[in-house]
């Protein structure tokens, strides 16, 4: 199993929706995952919402992947910080060796 350091992938802003979204790339025991940590304004003052969505991936994820194949699985919205993602890119690549 690899084991490795979070590695951030990117994030996307929505002014209209007062919305914040960042995707993280993390590594444990039981496997690779996608963390989606999302903040939002609440109803009240000085309350947040949004949440947390993990997304479990195959041990063997990286197999043949490079940056803009791994970011066609992913939303649009973070596509192109995907793609221009040096860490990953040099993750991907000693990953395949």
């Amino acid at each position: 199993m690899i084991r490795h350091a979070p590695i951030f992938l990117a994030d996307h802003r929505n002014e209209e929706r007062l919305e914040y979204s960042k995707l993280t790339l993390y590594f444990s025991d039981k496997g690779p995952y996608l963390l989606e940590d999302v903040i939002t304004p609440g109803w009240a003052a000085s309350n947040y919402g949004g949440g947390v969505v993990r997304t479990d991936l195959p041990a063997d994820f990286y197999k043949g992947q490079t940056p803009e194949s791994f970011a066609e699985h992913l939303p649009e919205r973070f596509r192109e910080q995907i793609r221009q993602n040096a860490e990953l890119a040099a993750f991907l690549q000693e990953a395949n060796r």
